[in-house]
């Protein structure tokens, strides 16, 4: 029987397959002469730190990252890189960490990777925190400011202090540790996308998109963000401190047509349990000020609220499943939303209280406006759909167990980082 394979192109099959195999045998130096690598021990005349390596590149160079180790902070500013990490590559928060935040934003920051100006991509890291938000405040696990990039298949663990706290500094709660950060405060629009990653053991907010207007134009749309695919898991039923799965948000704005937008879709969030005597709810999925987001396709389980759709214009709100508090379902909210044009349709609400809550008139957030809500099911839900001023409601159950004054659903916005930004 003859090969259908002429004889040409047996012989570049072999020839193929004698040169993988050569590959292989020589090992990192020859896979990868054209890029560069990090490996703990050095071998294959790699670099023994990811920061090295970032200071070695070139603009546009990929960065390998063997199995190991690296107990530093990574900071890529006005050079676009790709880093990629081989499974078990770990970047390990140091006991003492630098604020490398403070010289680019004013404000005070330990990220673990910090990108500044720049077209990064991350893939495959792991990023510890290593539970040491108390010798390292304001920690966090990957930053973008003011960048562009991809944040894909990275799992980001530990940014706390192992267990939840808030801490009390000069009489204010402080709240910090949050798995990753996207923020753009600057006129040059930025495209991020956050996908696939795994967020676990942080303390505040798994993961953080928002954007501040350019004072000079207050109109221009700066950041769009995909949040993809991504897996947040709370710490469970606490009374320390209310948590966050995922915040996408915009500031200062002139209006919310032109605010932050992008899309939130395929995330699975779960287990953001705030308990009495804490007065301020976990919420699994909030947006603030947002612009024709599509916020579809999640999964939110075992959260005080599922999900918050504040001041937004044009979203779309479809296909998402929100399962309730396991303890004291009837206590959960399922969606609260304001704005204009929202389409909320073929959602599945189970075991809460509230299925959607549209705020009228509500002190804080308004109303909402041209608002379609169809095809949704609610199972094992008290009231389907409420109306009304929703943070006031909230604000009275809250009031129940509060330690302080003021209004607590307003604490939920003014704790987020922007506040701390100029």
């Amino acid at each position: 029987m003859h090969s259908i394979l002429s004889t040409p192109l047996k012989k570049g099959i072999q020839i193929g397959l004698i040169l993988l195999l050569g590959l292989t045998t020589l090992g990192t130096n020859a896979v990868y002469a054209f890029g560069m690598c990090v490996h703990p021990t050095g071998a294959g005349h790699c670099f023994t730190s990811v920061q090295a390596a970032v200071d070695a590149a070139n603009d546009g160079a990929s960065i390998l990252v063997w199995k190991g180790k690296y107990v530093e902070q990574v900071s890529i500013i006005d050079k676009n890189l790709t880093l990629i990490g081989r499974p078990g590559a770990v970047i390990q928060a140091p006991a003492t960490m630098e604020d490398t935040l403070s010289p680019i934003a004013g404000a005070e920051g330990r990220p673990i990777v910090l990108v500044n100006h720049a077209n990064v991509t991350i893939r495959g890291l792991t990023i510890d925190g290593a539970n040491s938000a108390e010798a390292n405040p304001a920690i966090s696990g990957i930053l973008f400011v003011n960048a562009d990039g991809v944040i894909r298949d990275n799992q980001v663990k530990n940014i706390g202090f192992g267990t939840p706290t808030l801490p009390i500094i000069d009489g204010e709660p402080i709240y910090q540790g949050e798995g990753i950060i996207v923020v753009n405060f600057e006129a040059t629009p930025r495209t991020v996308t956050v996908a696939e990653n795994w967020v676990s053991n942080y303390n505040t907010i798994g993961i953080t998109v928002f954007a501040e207007a350019d004072q000079n134009d207050p109109t221009l749309q700066n950041l769009t963000v995909n949040v993809l695919n991504n897996t947040v898991v709370g710490s469970g039923p606490t009374d320390a401190i209310d948590q966050l799965g995922i915040f996408f948000g915009g500031y200062n704005f002139a209006d919310p047509q032109f605010s932050i937008t992008g899309t939130i879709k395929g995330n699975r969030v779960r287990d953001l349990i705030a308990l009495e005597p804490h007065p301020l709810p976990g919420v699994g999925i909030a947006t603030l000020s947002t612009a024709n987001v599509e916020i579809a396709d999640n999964a939110v389980d075992n959260t005080n609220i599922g999900m918050a759709a504040n001041q937004a214009s044009g979203a779309q709100i479809t296909n998402n499943q929100i399962v309730g508090a396991t303890q004291d379902p009837y206590s959960s909210i399922g969606l609260m939303t304001s704005g204009q044009y929202l389409q909320i349709s073929k959602n599945r609400f189970k075991k809460m209280g509230t299925g959607v809550m549209l705020f009228v008139e509500d002190s804080m957030f308004g109303s909402t406006l041209s608002t379609g809500i169809d095809d949704n099911r609610f199972e094992f839900v008290a009231m389907d759909i409420v109306t009304g001023p929703g943070s006031e409601q909230i604000d009275l159950l809250s009031a129940k167990s509060a330690t302080s004054s003021g209004p607590a659903t307003a604490d939920i916005w003014k704790r987020l980082p922007i506040h701390q930004l100029p």
